[in-house]
């Protein structure tokens, strides 16, 4: 769950960052000005730091769980990114955006169900 929130974070902060610098144009001779737009931003660094943190805790997850478990649970992601986009960021997130949401959450709680009770592996 820490990973997620972390996943959650991230994505809010780069969101943040990302739209105060501006669209990312399709020509490629203005990207170096954007990259260097953005990396000046605070929310950029906090964004990627809290994308890594989420990518090292979900590395350790995969040491000792199935990927097939692992990823449809981290999905609930997307449901925690929805609802902060639209209370902590006041995005608008119309119904079809919602309904679509519910169902990831609800393929997430299937796919939870089916976790074996196991304990993570002693370490070495």
């Amino acid at each position: 769950m820490v990973a997620i929130l972390f996943q959650a974070a991230g994505n809010m902060l780069l969101s943040t960052g990302m739209k105060s610098v501006g669209m990312l144009m399709v020509n490629p001779a203005g990207w170096p000005a954007t990259i260097w737009a953005a990396a000046q931003l605070p929310e950029i660094w906090l964004g990627v730091g809290c994308m890594v943190a989420f990518v090292i805790m979900f590395t350790m997850v995969l040491s000792w769980t199935d990927l097939s478990l692992a990823l449809p649970i981290v999905s609930i992601d997307i449901v925690l990114n929805v609802a902060c986009a639209h209370w902590v960021l006041g995005e608008d997130v119309p119904l079809s955006r919602w309904a679509g949401t519910a169902l990831v959450a609800a393929g997430a709680g299937l796919v939870a169900s089916t976790a074996r009770k196991s304990q993570p592996p002693a370490a070495p």
